[in-house]
């Protein structure tokens, strides 16, 4: 039919073009998902890019709490709310792989606390191309920012210091951050600082993982 007047589109029957419509949509929904998974590539380290809440094997209650409370900080800031999750506990129970997991739902950045300190360390040379300034701006402005093993870099005052600008400009900037660590909450909070946990107090919520490494259960699953 060729359509010629309104009154030619006005009796055009449209349910022959629904299939098209809804090939449409479908392609636009997997190149989102293509898209999301290229810049989740760019953010996480390799080891974590197949993983997702899905894959994440909540099988004891503290597993389950832990995924639970990764999934309701996921959904606070896509609906655009100022908040902090903390997530402390022993190695191997799944902290890193939930935190990447809200990395590739909602976007931002993944980076270990020594590299960070490293960044600013250089930034300190007189032939560094960016300035500890620079560095700080990046970081607050990130969309969301995960910072993974806190407390395991042997430059403990440099990173203390780190850790305080950074939540600090992100605290101006109400910006959601993920501080990941192998500490205790008291330890923890020790570590960090007065002024950095006071910053904390108005939007952290604390998630304490527990339980055996389960790297020791993939190897043991491995070997069979």
């Amino acid at each position: 039919m060729e359509i010629k007047t309104l009154s030619d589109l006005m009796n055009l029957d449209l349910s022959k073009y629904g299939g098209r419509d809804e090939e449409i949509a479908e392609m636009e929904r997997k190149q989102a998902e293509a898209e999301k998974l290229a810049r989740y590539k760019k953010a996480v380290p390799e080891r974590y890019w197949g993983e997702s809440f899905e894959t994440y094997n909540a099988e004891s209650d503290e597993q389950k709490n832990a995924k639970e409370q990764a999934g309701r900080y996921l959904e606070a800031v896509k609906c655009g709310k100022f908040c902090t999750l903390i997530m402390l506990g022993t190695v191997g129970t799944g902290k890193t792989h939930l935190a990447c997991a809200i990395v590739r739902e909602y976007g931002g950045l993944y980076k270990l606390a020594p590299n960070i300190v490293e960044e600013i360390r250089r930034a300190k040379s007189f032939t560094a191309k960016e300035t500890e300034a620079d560095i700080l701006d990046e970081y607050g402005r990130a969309k969301l920012l995960v910072i993974d093993e806190i407390g395991r870099g042997v430059a403990g005052t440099d990173e203390q210091y780190m850790l305080y600008q950074i939540i600090n400009e992100r605290y101006n900037r109400r910006k959601p951050t993920v501080l990941i660590s192998n500490q205790t909450k008291r330890d923890f909070l020790n570590y960090i600082g007065i002024a950095a946990a006071d910053r904390l107090t108005e939007s952290a919520k604390t998630v304490e993982f527990k339980g055996q490494s389960y790297r020791a259960t993939l190897r043991r699953n491995a070997a069979q």
